[in-house]
């Protein structure tokens, strides 16, 4: 019974209208030469424990000082066992780590025999922020690193402050994991994910100090505080007999510590620890009288949502919308024509939500198109033209929609509360220097920075409608979604994401789990996997697909992709297979996935 009080005190807090539309969208486009000593490579984990060996060569050292560089603890502590004792005093690392994908080292001429000098290179893919967040970056590294013999043993002597890892290392010593925070109407959980040294006495503590501490920088704009605007006062002060312990929160009040613990919960849910967990706050319950949290109390949080109503996948060809259902079944698979949709002509694109509320690009003439919003089976309207427009995407609560007017302006229609009105506004979007083109000639207004604006072919808002992802001119741009004062949106921090595809990006979609599965016309990689914070872009098996693949989508069980020939599908959770399997009822059909969004 306090589960249920809990979570309606929780979704009383902030209720937002609904309007006219939902999820799901589609689309369907017809001086001596330095020497060379070799790249860095992985190291052995006893690295990042201990002092280097006695009568290490110099270009060895180096790199295993690169490899203890993972190791953070102590303020660097093992790491500064591979400088000088000068150097060691000195040495001020940056708060910020580089982490490159490769890196080569290079010895330099130098005339003192006990000394060297080495050039190291490499492309720097991003860097990881204090609390753990990874963000992306391009860009290339030079630094030249000097060695010097010190009680018989070469030592670093001069090097810059930076700290430098390589993806690899990062990888095998720091776990990815997601700390939860409220979105701008403080209704749905949205994950900043974060790296964890995966050597620290206790994930979840370390997880749970970094949520006190609040979002990223980069996920700010979207998050609306849970903890009283004096946070300083609050703190996680570690974990005692399996309790884990706040202070600070004597004066919050039942509402605020509902909110906080259900932060807490799925976190450590999400982070691998094992429920119920015992959380106090002050020496007392969070929760009234038991120490006891769990993710049952708040369900109606759940970060990864399902579609709970509508048919299992929808699909568009030649302009008609299709049902599919009884996917996995016994039964025969249905494939049926929504006949709701009939009288709106040639749908071009379109998003469903598990509601029925749609939101849908349809033709009206060789040179123009119109954005309709309504319910299937429902009313209508039209509420935009343009000349050409992107697949819509609906906002999570399915209240209003947001396309792309003539691959340039982000446009937000939205159903008035006050007057059932749809009100069409320009979200305004700040985007990264290496994605600025030729400006639009002749406009300058609010929205559009001269300069900053490029082909924009998709626009997909995440499930959680705290971020949004962009292909524009063929690369994939994520940002953050901004409400402003107003109760306009801006698009904020944008940041490039897997610039390995090389502007090659066709299609972009959301998963549950946070990452984007991307379409490309790369034949090498046809379909990829980017993670959430664009850490890593992984190429999904390719066997039999005949790219550009044009189309994406998935739900929590599998994945759907439109390639040149056909539609076809793969589960989420398995790669046994290099080949995706047409999906049933469709063999041979040519059609778009439209996935029924929560």
């Amino acid at each position: 019974m306090r589960g249920r009080k809990l979570r309606t005190t929780l979704v009383a807090a902030a209720t937002v209208p609904v309007l006219f539309i939902a999820t799901g969208c589609a689309t369907l486009p017809t001086n001596t030469e330095p020497h060379a000593l070799g790249t860095f490579e992985q190291r052995p984990d006893t690295v990042l424990d201990q002092a280097p060996a006695d009568g290490m060569e110099p270009d060895l050292l180096l790199r295993e000082f690169f490899a203890a560089s993972a190791n953070p603890t102590g303020n660097f502590e093992v790491a500064r066992k591979y400088l000088t004792k000068e150097m060691g005093e000195a040495w001020k690392p940056s708060e910020s780590t580089l982490v490159l994908d490769t890196f080569e080292i290079s010895s330099r001429a130098t005339t003192e025999t006990n000394k060297r000098l080495y050039s190291v290179t490499g492309r720097i893919i991003g860097t990881l922020e204090p609390g753990g967040a990874f963000t992306p970056a391009h860009r290339g590294y030079e630094a030249t690193m000097e060695l010097v013999q010190e009680n018989g043993q070469w030592r670093l002597s001069n090097l810059p402050n930076d700290v430098v890892v390589d993806r690899t290392d990062m990888r095998n010593h720091y776990e990815p994991r997601n700390l939860y925070f409220y979105d701008s109407t403080g209704q749905r959980l949205i994950a900043d994910r974060r790296w964890v040294f995966s050597r620290v006495s206790s994930i979840g503590s370390a997880l749970l100090a970094m949520l006190v501490d609040g979002p990223s920088d980069r996920i700010a704009p979207a998050i609306t505080p849970t903890l009283p605007k004096d946070s300083t006062t609050v703190a996680y002060t570690g974990m005692k007999d399996g309790v884990y312990e706040f202070t600070g929160l004597a004066g919050a009040d039942e509402q605020t510590r509902a909110r906080f613990a259900a932060q807490i919960a799925w976190t450590l849910q999400g982070a691998g620890e094992v429920g119920p967990y015992q959380v106090s706050a002050d020496g007392t319950g969070l929760l009234g009288d038991s120490l006891d949290v769990t993710t049952d109390e708040f369900e109606s949080l759940n970060p990864v949502p399902v579609a709970e109503d509508g048919p299992d996948l929808y699909t568009l060809s030649n302009g008609t919308v299709s049902a599919v259902t009884d996917l996995d079944s016994v039964a025969p698979t249905k494939v049926e024509r929504v006949a709701g949709l009939s009288s709106l002509g040639n749908i071009s694109q379109i998003d469903i939500g598990d509601d029925g509320l749609y939101a849908a690009a349809v033709n009206v003439d060789d040179e123009h198109q119109s954005l309709v919003v309504g319910t299937l089976g429902g009313n209508s309207r039209e509420v935009l033209v343009a000349g050409s427009l992107t697949r819509p995407s609906l906002e999570p609560d399915h209240s209003g929609a947001w396309v792309v007017e003539d691959g340039k302006r982000v446009m937000r229609a939205m159903r008035s509360p006050a007057t059932g009105e749809v009100v069409v506004n320009e979200v305004e979007l700040t985007l990264p220097d290496t994605i600025s083109t030729t400006p639009v000639q002749g406009r300058n207004s609010e929205g559009a920075e001269e300069g900053a604006t490029g082909e924009i072919t998709v626009l997909r808002l995440s499930r959680t409608g705290a971020r949004v992802a962009m292909v524009i001119d063929g690369h994939l741009v994520v940002g953050v979604v901004e409400r402003r004062e107003d109760g306009k949106r801006a698009i904020v921090n944008t940041v490039k994401y897997a610039a390995d595809l090389d502007g090659s990006a066709v299609s972009a979609d959301w998963q549950p789990d946070g990452s984007l599965l991307v379409g490309t016309s790369n034949r090498q990689a046809p379909i990829v996997r980017v993670d959430q914070d664009g850490f890593a872009t992984t190429t999904l098996p390719s066997g039999n697909i005949g790219g550009p693949v044009v189309a994406v989508g998935a739900n929590s069980e599998m994945m759907y992709i439109t390639d040149s020939k056909v539609i076809m599908r793969m589960p989420t959770t398995t790669r046994d297979s290099l080949n995706w399997r047409e999906v049933p009822g469709l063999q041979g059909v040519r059609a778009a996935p439209v996935l029924p969004k929560p």
